[in-house]
């Protein structure tokens, strides 16, 4: 009786601790709750966790984003997380293009955004081109990333400057457009362009816009618009097209056409086009199929039927080429030669004429006539 009595002992217990191992074992697997993981869809709604790494790939498994993240508090019902303190790492073909930090953030993972708000810094890897912005959203599906608010953009390389209030780019063919109030500043040479529209095409060295801009050489103070412009950096040489103002307030001259090729090194304009131009203070407009103006040397050169027409004297000149030495007051013409004063009934014809602005007086010269006018 003892003896059975042990027996049904022993099995009681092996049975009890048997029943408590299954118990728990049907436990963790069916009742436990779940365990959270945001880098999966089974996030819990309204939840929160801090100093964490979110990663997005794409559909060939290559890695889109990765954004890590002093706090998160997911939305599972719209699949988003709102971020704070936030820092991301952006790609294309699983190539690293972007880093970018901002206050906070919030990633749709529907959508496959991101959007940085407040103190946005940013790096583009392959170009080296620093962006500063208020706000900053980047589609990594359609290689889109747009800012607003003061949007800044440097290339120290190319010591360039963009500003503006509006940001559109696509940051894997490095291509970016600003607009509004968009301010475009260069180091070497000296330059400042503004216009409402800009695009920056940093992997070709090229800005241009299709609407009108102002471009001002802050050394020499020589300003120019026009309807178009484009500047090729590298070459440090600026195309401008339709009706084109340019004045330099230093030797108060202007000229006007409807294209102009500035090359800022040489500190060369060239006119290619029909284009008047003139000075006046001095009483002179001058007309000619092309030219070209010299800043740095104070000249101005013009070929093709030139017309030189003198308020002091009343007096026009017609020549197939002018050269005008601003500093020395010389206006000198060569080739087929005729120098008209209406109010004294003059025609002169000859080879060359020389007028002096200083003391207003005209000399033409040639095989057949040598005559100096006097008004």
């Amino acid at each position: 009786m003892q003896l059975f009595s042990r027996r049904n002992l022993r099995l009681f217990i092996i049975i009890f601790v048997t029943t408590v191992i299954l118990f728990a074992l049907g436990w963790f697997i069916f009742l436990r709750p779940s365990v959270t993981n945001l880098n999966k869809s089974a996030q819990v709604a309204g939840s929160s966790l801090q100093n964490i790494t979110l990663t997005e790939f794409d559909a060939n498994g290559k890695l889109l984003w990765e954004i890590t993240s002093k706090q998160a508090n997911y939305r599972e019902d719209r699949k988003i997380a709102d971020v704070e303190d936030v820092k991301g790492k952006f790609y294309r073909d699983g190539e690293l293009l972007m880093e970018a930090t901002g206050d906070k953030g919030t990633i749709d993972q529907a959508g496959k955004a991101i959007s940085l708000d407040g103190n946005i810094k940013a790096i583009v890897i392959q170009e080296k081109i620093n962006m500063k912005a208020d706000q900053m959203i980047w589609k990594s599906s359609e290689d889109l990333l747009k800012a607003k608010g003061n949007v800044q953009i440097d290339k120290p390389e190319d010591k360039l400057r963009m500003t503006g209030k509006e940001l559109t780019a696509k940051p894997s063919t490095n291509v970016y457009s600003l607009e509004k109030q968009v301010i475009v500043t260069a180091v070497e040479p000296p330059l400042e362009m503004k216009s409402e529209k800009v695009t920056w095409d940093a992997k070709r060295d090229r800005v241009y816009t299709e609407v009108p801009l102002s471009v001002i050489q802050i050394k020499d103070k020589m300003q120019l618009n026009a309807n178009r412009g484009d500047w090729n950096i590298q070459k440090k040489e600026v195309t401008f097209n339709g009706d084109i103002k340019a004045k330099d307030p230093k030797l108060d001259v202007y000229l006007e056409a409807s294209q102009a090729v500035w090359n800022l090194e040489k500190k060369l304009v060239t006119l290619p086009v029909p284009f008047t131009g003139g000075s006046k203070s001095r009483g002179i407009t001058v007309k000619a199929d092309k030219g070209e103006a010299r800043i740095e040397k104070e000249q101005i050169n013009l070929t093709g039927q030139v017309l030189a027409s003198f308020s002091s004297t009343q007096g026009v000149v017609n020549a197939d080429k002018v050269e005008w030495l601003i500093p020395t007051k010389t206006i000198t013409a060569d080739g087929n030669i005729s120098y008209q004063q209406p109010d004294k009934s003059l025609n002169v014809k000859g080879d060359r004429a020389v007028a002096n602005l200083e003391s207003q007086t005209v000399t033409v010269t040639g095989t057949n006539v040598i005559s100096t006018l006097n008004p």
